[in-house]
């Protein structure tokens, strides 16, 4: 695992998977997006599948159309957010809308994230495997 620090958050690289952590006041828009995504690209490149679960425990906003420049991120396979209040649910509602069908997902622990995400990159990697043997 390999922790990188940002000015927006804290960000753990794990072999197919990425935990994030937002500072407390931060708004999370598309030029933030851009540099974490840089940093994903960099450490991963740009056909490992990934999965992205952030954790919410501060208090920040995000510009949910984020996830309109994520969702063409092609080795992203999903994002599973944290969010155990109640107020933080309607927002992770909204970004859904933005994202690829069924791959953003609200979660209450960390643990069922963790499992949820790691179904999401075995299917992508499936898939992929299985279109290869297609051509």
């Amino acid at each position: 695992m390999k922790t990188v620090d940002l000015d927006f958050g804290r960000f753990e690289f794990y072999p197919d998977l990425v935990i994030g952590t937002i500072n407390e006041g931060v708004h999370f828009d598309k030029k933030l997006n851009e540099t974490l995504r840089n940093n994903i690209v960099y450490h991963y490149g740009v056909h490992h599948p990934i999965g992205y679960i952030s954790v919410r425990e501060n208090n920040y906003s995000v510009d949910p159309m984020i996830h309109l420049e994520n969702k063409k991120f092609d080795n992203l396979c999903s994002v599973a957010i944290v969010e155990n209040r109640i107020y933080g649910m309607s927002s992770i509602a909204l970004e859904a809308k933005f994202f690829k069908p069924g791959k953003l997902k609200s979660f209450i622990t960390p643990e069922d994230a963790l499992i949820w995400t790691n179904k999401q990159i075995e299917n992508s990697i499936r898939n992929k495997e299985l279109k290869y043997q297609l051509v």
